[in-house]
């Protein structure tokens, strides 16, 4: 199959967080770490067949993979980076997102939540 018989559509863009971004507040859940600043960058793809899902999801995933390396190659400390929850591609773990705080996440949902109501609205599943 062609991937562009499917009306593919791809999109690239970095969130302009401010530099101060990591000043306010106290500890959360995300990010997992105030040791360092990243700018999110929002991967979109989209298309129209559904013959073209698994491999439009793999050129997604190589094309993050791919964008990590660059930035590696010329000297940006993304390796490890948490993943922001809004952008994670689907199979993300909850770990490369929310880091050493999923213990305390599955801690407070199952206070909260022991029947997985939440759950029911979908996203990441503690």
């Amino acid at each position: 199959m062609n991937l562009l018989d499917s009306s593919l559509l791809m999109s690239y863009a970095i969130e302009p967080f401010l530099p101060s971004i990591l000043t306010h507040g106290a500890d959360s859940a995300y990010p997992p770490s105030r040791a360092a600043r990243f700018l999110p960058l929002n991967i979109n793809y989209a298309w129209a067949l559904p013959a073209a899902d698994v491999r439009v999801r793999e050129i997604t995933a190589e094309s993050a993979a791919t964008l990590v390396q660059a930035a590696a190659a010329e000297g940006q400390e993304v390796q490890g980076a948490a993943r922001y929850p809004n952008y994670a591609i689907a199979g993300t773990s909850l770990a490369d997102i929310y880091g050493t705080n999923v213990q305390r996440l599955s801690a407070i949902r199952a206070a909260y939540d022991p029947h997985g109501v939440m759950a029911l609205a979908g996203g990441w599943k503690f």
